[in-house]
């Protein structure tokens, strides 16, 4: 594998990260709760999200949109906002290749993003 594709997918995979990161300050801030603690739970039964559950965009799918635990649908804001980052971060990685300049851009998509 060439290294600018292998660039290229930590570029995607960082992004989905910060993009799964964007949706707890999305959710959390207005409501005035910690960025950090406790950890994300279903917003409609209250149960601890495990981390196989918390997999950026790959757990939505698998789970077909839904809370394990009750079932109720989880918003398509989530996957959106996680790939949306992720698309972001690699044309960032494209377009400034390794520089600098690549991060700040990154930086100032993601924070437009929330």
């Amino acid at each position: 594998m060439q290294l600018q594709t292998l660039l290229g997918v930590y570029a995607a995979v960082l992004g989905l990260i910060v993009g799964s990161y964007l949706n707890v300050l999305i959710y959390r801030l207005p409501l005035g709760i910690s960025t950090v603690f406790p950890r994300s739970r279903c917003p409609h039964c209250g149960t601890a999200i495990r981390a196989y559950d918390n997999v950026p965009v790959l757990s939505f799918l698998l789970l077909r949109g839904r809370c394990r635990q009750c079932g109720a649908r989880i918003s398509w804001r989530y996957p959106a906002v996680e790939a949306a980052t992720a698309v972001l971060f690699l044309a960032c990685f494209l377009r400034f290749g390794i520089s600098l300049q690549a991060p700040v851009a990154a930086l100032f998509c993601a924070l437009m993003l929330a």
